[in-house]
């Protein structure tokens, strides 16, 4: 968290349309650069703020002429690392860093580039988070047991999951669910109301049927 708070979100970034992948806050994701306007973009991205949004393509994209419709509600991050390849492709590392909604685009060729506001989150209770927080950090838990070669060793998470909010969206985007519905979950901005759903998809995912609560 120390890491994001030296950054401030700015007015204008581009945007990067995916068919599957959601950016999350405070979540870290690879991305493998290829296409000649998405090289601009990178190009011109790191001569500037640094920032670019992610953001879901609509169900039916692939029928459709572009530029290719995609949700308005995004995940913006920061370009944390970049390997640049001799073919001109590169990898880079971006860095979640908040919510955001495009209120327009200013630039749709070569690449996309977008007005955006910041959407943060919201808590009713904190009390119910920190208590609700503790039984997702459970479940979570237990899914890594599941998956892995060792399940009795006692499995510590980052310190930074200790954080209600960092670890809903950690867990938001390790979620073995069709990305839309994850795109519904980026969306709640109420933090009780998704941890409450986060721990009703574990529940379903690695508890035997009729044991949830």
């Amino acid at each position: 968290m120390r890491e994001l708070r030296k950054f401030k979100l700015p007015a204008k970034v581009a945007v990067f349309p995916l068919p599957n992948l959601i950016l999350f806050p405070q979540v870290e994701i690879p991305l493998f650069i290829f296409e000649p306007r998405y090289r601009q973009m990178l190009k011109e991205t790191l001569t500037g703020n640094k920032f670019i949004a992610v953001s879901l393509l609509r169900r039916g994209w692939e029928k459709k002429k572009e530029p290719h419709p995609s949700h308005q509600i995004v995940g913006v991050g920061y370009v944390k690392a970049v390997i640049e390849n001799p073919d001109g492709t590169s990898h880079i590392l971006l860095k979640g860093l908040e919510r955001a909604r495009i209120v327009r685009y200013t630039q749709m060729k070569p690449y996309r580039i977008a007005q955006i506001r910041p959407i943060p989150d919201q808590v009713n209770n904190k009390k119910e988070l920190m208590k609700l927080a503790g039984v997702l950090r459970g479940l979570f838990i237990q899914k890594l047991r599941l998956v892995s070669e060792q399940p009795s060793k006692t499995f510590l998470l980052p310190k930074e999951l200790k954080n209600p909010l960092t670890l809903s969206h950690f867990v938001s985007f390790t979620a073995a669910i069709d990305p839309y519905l994850k795109q519904d979950i980026l969306e709640t901005t109420n933090a009780n109301c998704r941890m409450k759903h986060l721990i009703s998809l574990l529940e379903e995912e690695i508890l035997p049927p009729g044991t949830q609560n």
